[in-house]
């Protein structure tokens, strides 16, 4: 069986690793960062399958630009995490075409079925 690589980039440390926790459980193998700059080196050095992008990180670069640069220069698909879902935000991350944006807290079931998706997407 394949280990799926997922790329976890969420700043705030103890949500990054309950949600690491829980992804390994189901056979996945996880990296967490938690600026855009270490999940573009990330993306690029290892070609995760899956990018889970929180839209509020740290760093020069929020969560939408850094997804935008994995999507463009590696096509690997984002799913978006966040605990603001305004209209405004929703938008601006059209441009690196996610498979979904997923509300804060996660629904385990529904991120679990949306990561076969996105896998299923690219395979």
């Amino acid at each position: 069986m394949t280990q799926y690589k997922i790329l976890i980039v969420e700043d705030e440390f103890i949500t990054a690793l309950d949600l690491q926790r829980t992804l390994k459980k189901q056979g996945y193998s996880c990296q967490i960062t938690s600026t855009g700059a270490e999940a573009i080196t990330f993306a690029e050095n290892e070609k995760p399958n899956v990018v889970l992008m929180d839209i509020n990180i740290d760093g020069e670069i929020n969560g939408i630009e850094t997804a935008e640069k994995i999507y463009s220069k590696f096509a690997i698909p984002i799913i978006f995490m966040t605990g603001y879902s305004d209209e405004e935000n929703i938008a601006k991350t059209k441009y690196s075409k996610p498979v979904a944006v997923l509300c804060k807290p996660l629904d385990i079931d529904v991120l679990k079925a949306t990561i076969i998706s996105a896998i299923e997407k690219v395979a």
